[in-house]
């Protein structure tokens, strides 16, 4: 038993599962905000993240921490639609009268989050093409090479502190 979890835990590099997953979404958004590629909206101060919550985020690049959260959930994830995001990322609505219900969240914020993420070229469309090469169905996003190139650094420099 030692020694299968010697080898389970012989890797040399240090990936994203290996940091706290509040320390790499802060860097990893600050990383976002750095790099200049990634644009605010004008709309972003003043929508609300879903429809179960009272105000608009306090924080004003509240959008690079979502980018940052949606970046990591695919990595661990490696596949995920929009309809999983908007479940993830959904709470707890709670009625006047009526029990509390899950209802997801807003699509435009994450819609937003994925098309600048596959602007900067982190994560790209999955889809299933046919015999005649002809896009039959599409089946969510994924994180490119380059994308877990680039997280996995940012994990490393978390991680040497």
């Amino acid at each position: 038993m030692e020694e299968e979890l010697r080898f389970i835990n012989s890797h040399k590099g240090v990936i994203v599962k290996d940091v706290a997953a509040d320390e790499f979404i802060k860097t990893f958004a600050a990383f976002l905000k750095k790099s200049g590629k990634f644009k605010i909206p004008e709309w972003a101060s003043y929508v609300k993240t879903g429809c179960h919550k009272v105000l608009a985020p306090f924080d004003p690049d509240w959008l690079y921490t979502r980018a940052a959260a949606i970046a990591r959930y695919l990595y661990i994830r490696r596949r995920a639609g929009m309809k999983l995001l908007r479940n993830h990322f959904g709470g707890r609505k709670r009625g006047d009268l009526h029990r509390e219900h899950h209802v997801l969240t807003g699509g435009k914020c994450i819609r937003y989050c994925l098309q600048q993420l596959a602007k900067m070229e982190l994560i790209g469309i999955v889809q299933v093409r046919g015999d005649d090469d002809k896009v039959i169905s599409t089946q969510g996003r994924q994180i490119t090479n380059k994308g877990i190139r680039d997280m996995d650094r940012i994990a490393r420099q978390i991680k040497r502190g």
